[in-house]
C-alpha cells in the first residue's frame, strides 16, 4: 500500500522548519559582524548557514506543493522523551563524566526509544559516536572539552 501523498505533507512540513530555524538565525546573529572570505567575522558562518537554511526550506516547501510528499505521521510521545532525556542526560554529565562517557550515555539512552533494542548495534553505535566526537571536537576543532572523568 502506497503512502497518501499531500501538498501538506512532510516536505511542506520540513521545508517550513527548515525556513523557521534559518530565520531565528537570521534573527539572532543581525548583531554580529559579517566580515568577507579573507577576513571572516564572528557572523560570517551563522549568516551562510542561516540564509542557506532558508533556501533548501524554501526548495522543499515549493517541491512539496508542486509534487506533494507523504503526509506527515503522527509522533511518538515515547519517541520525544527519549529525545529530551537522551540530551538531559548529555547535559548532565558532559561537565563531570566528560565527553567520552558522555556521549556513550546518550547513545545508550537514545537506543532505549527503540522497543526492540539491540545491544550489539548499541555498543557499536555508542563507541563510534564517542569516538567521532572526541576526533572532531577535541582535536580537529581544538576545543578544550575534559574527555575522561575528572
Amino acid at each position: 500500500m502506497q503512502p497518501d501523498h499531500s501538498r501538506t505533507g512532510q516536505g511542506a512540513g520540513a521545508g517550513l522548519l527548515f525556513i523557521a530555524c534559518g530565520a531565528v538565525g537570521l534573527w539572532f546573529g543581525r548583531g554580529l559582524a559579517v566580515g568577507d572570505v579573507q577576513q571572516m567575522g564572528p557572523g560570517f558562518a551563522p549568516l551562510l548557514i542561516s540564509a542557506a537554511l532558508v533556501v533548501l526550506g524554501a526548495a522543499a516547501l515549493v517541491r512539496s506543493l508542486l509534487r506533494g510528499s507523504p503526509a506527515i505521521e503522527a509522533v511518538s510521545a515515547r519517541a520525544v522523551l527519549g529525545i529530551v532525556a537522551a540530551l538531559g542526560v548529555f547535559a548532565a554529565s558532559i561537565a563531570t563524566l566528560g565527553l567520552a562517557v558522555a556521549a556513550v550515555l546518550t547513545v545508550f539512552v537514545a537506543c532505549l526509544i527503540e522497543p526492540k533494542l539491540r545491544w550489539r548495534e548499541s555498543l557499536g553505535l555508542a563507541a563510534g559516536a564517542s569516538a567521532v566526537a572526541i576526533a572532531l571536537f577535541v582535536w580537529v576543532l581544538r576545543i578544550p572539552f575534559q574527555v575522561w572523568p575528572v
